[in-house]
């Protein structure tokens, strides 16, 4: 028992205590603290896992390689609700089997929880659960504990790669495409993916890297054959793929007139029906907040942050502006600072916007709505999708962070508000991360008995990532993107550099920068690009220009240039 407690039962004092144990009548010693890590969490019934034939093969492919104790890269490429993570669950089993150890990789900490279930239901409680929401004592404890050995299924986000597994024998990479694996903001700087791939080198171990929408480096990769291609073709369960509908947003508004509601006809329409069934929905709108610009009607001025020039978004739960890039808070203005005149336009869409409409088209409907206001405090992803699947609300609104990864058997529509908003950014990623979140966000509908829809409103119908996605056609989209990549030189066919330029003076950034680029420009064959100013050119920390260099797999094969 704790010493207080025994205090407080005896009435002994502490010194009494300690006399007992030098003379050898009690024994004290450190109290381990429980570390379940899912004890506050939702725990739907164990599952009984019967394996199809791919995913059989997909096991045994695995198993040879973890016999053979070498480090096996495999792609495990598997269309949406396909069974990819009974597969981590009976490799993780051989790996326990064999005494040795496993990490489990999700990229965003929401998906984790509810993974971490499913291992902790085979498994017990040699599961631990590891990301950086984890505080103080209860992360120390668990580090210490992994150390120790006493976990030997770790599940969590990236940093969880760099936790001191012991007897390594399986690391998984789950939606190994997406960008929450790259940590770029703090130090250590890294690629959780590219680690996990080092370490299965290092310690000889099996990488599973799984998708249904993989980076374009590793779809590359496997048909270069430096990855072992694993498929999973088919729906678990003999669940069928849900039915696509794509929504014109620029005609529906032409025939309908009505320019205030964000829903389509059709979403309204779908919506009712799956509310009727008894049935539960997912929106996605990749922007939280409520509006995404102020703008002043007569002079134009669009409200923007002081530290960076960002626009600042409106949020009318607790009513402020918000700069979503260095986290600045404001009252919202009454009058225009430009001009001062009172007629302020609050424009674009953001998640609350969306659920104030939702309410307002069916005010008996429940909504949980997910995005980072909603979700900053402990205990806030595990509480909303608990909530969300013990059916507690009918729909589920969020931003990214709801597209993948999330099983719900009785969400029989998804429906994506605007799923061209991140085609346009200077990214040349930007069509790759597009195709990836629809067609992602589509497989969250039909995973269980009951048939399912997808409502996709879109301003560009006709662009073939939207096409492709709706089409739920992978292959057709990366080899195009494949081609489209390699005739202007971008990765998998180039290294790309990023040199950034920070200072609290615009002229001296300026010149710096130039200066680089000269030096960098007597190197045959970097091809240079810049330098400019940066996207967002002016932060807390001064002016910040950029120059991205650019060197050629065909004419630097090795990697000497750079």
């Amino acid at each position: 028992k704790p010493q207080s407690v025994v205090h407080a039962e005896l009435g002994a004092s502490g010194a009494v205590l300690n006399g007992l144990v030098d003379k050898g009548l009690l024994l004290k010693q450190p109290l381990r603290p429980n570390l379940d890590p899912l004890k506050d969490y939702h725990r739907p019934p164990p599952k009984t896992i019967i394996l199809n034939p791919e995913q059989e093969r997909a096991k045994k492919e695995i198993q040879r390689a973890m016999e053979l104790r070498e480090f096996a890269p495999f792609f495990l490429f598997g269309v949406a609700g396909s069974g990819k993570t009974e597969v981590y669950l009976e490799t993780a089993a051989i790996a326990l089997a064999r005494g040795e150890s496993v990490i489990i990789l999700v990229p965003e900490i929401a998906l984790a929880p509810q993974l971490a279930q499913r291992f902790q239901q085979r498994f017990g409680d040699v599961v631990a659960l590891w990301h950086s929401n984890l505080r103080g004592p209860e992360r120390l404890q668990t580090w210490q504990a992994i150390q120790r050995g006493e976990f030997k299924i770790v599940v969590g986000a990236r940093s969880a790669v760099l936790t001191p597994v012991k007897n390594l024998g399986l690391i998984v990479v789950d939606e190994e495409q997406e960008n929450a694996y790259k940590q770029e903001d703090s130090d250590p700087k890294y690629h959780a993916r590219d680690v996990a791939l080092m370490r299965g080198q290092i310690e000889h171990t099996a990488v599973i890297l799984g998708s249904a929408t993989p980076s374009l480096e590793t779809y590359y990769n496997q048909i270069t054959e430096r990855f072992k291609i694993l498929h999973l073709t088919k729906r678990w369960e003999k669940a069928v793929p849900p039915l696509v509908d794509v929504v014109n947003m620029a005609r529906e508004y032409e025939e309908t007139e009505d320019w205030t509601s964000p829903f389509s006809r059709k979403l309204r329409s779908a919506i009712d029906a799956t509310i009727a069934a008894g049935h539960q929905i997912i929106l996605l709108q990749n922007r939280r907040g409520y509006a995404p610009i102020i703008k002043c009607k007569s002079c134009g001025y669009a409200l923007a942050c002081p530290n960076d020039e960002i626009t600042l978004t409106f949020h009318k739960v607790g009513h402020q502006v918000k700069c979503h890039y260095c986290g600045y808070e404001a009252k919202p203005p009454t009058s225009c600072p430009a001009c001062g005149a009172l007629d302020l336009h609050f424009g674009g869409l953001g998640t609350q916007k969306v659920e104030e409409a939702l309410q307002a088209l069916f005010p008996e409907i429940t909504v949980c709505r997910m995005d980072l206001d909603t979700t900053r405090q402990k205990g806030a992803h595990q509480k909303i999708l608990g909530d969300f699947a013990r059916q507690k609300y009918q729909v589920l609104l969020g931003t990214q962070m709801i597209a993948k990864g999330l099983d719900f058997e009785n969400v029989t529509l998804v429906g994506v508000m605007n799923a061209d908003s991140g085609l346009h950014y200077p990214d040349f990623r930007a069509r790759e991360r597009t195709f990836q979140l629809v067609y992602q966000v589509a497989g969250r509908s039909g995973r269980g008995v009951f048939p399912g829809r997808v409502v996709i409103q879109t301003w560009q119908p006709d662009n073939f990532a939207i096409q492709c996605a709706t089409r739920q056609d992978v292959k057709l989209f990366y080899n195009k993107e494949l081609e489209d990549r390699n005739e202007l030189s971008y990765p998998p066919f180039s290294r790309l550099v990023s040199f950034d330029f920070v200072g609290p003076k615009r002229s001296d950034v300026q010149r710096v920068a130039e200066r680089v680029a000269e030096i960098l420009s007597e190197f045959k064959g970097l091809i240079l690009l810049g330098p400019a100013p940066a996207l967002i050119e002016r932060n807390r920390e001064g002016f910040r220009w950029k120059l991205m260099v650019k060197s050629s797999k065909h004419t630097d094969a090795t990697g000497k240039l750079l």
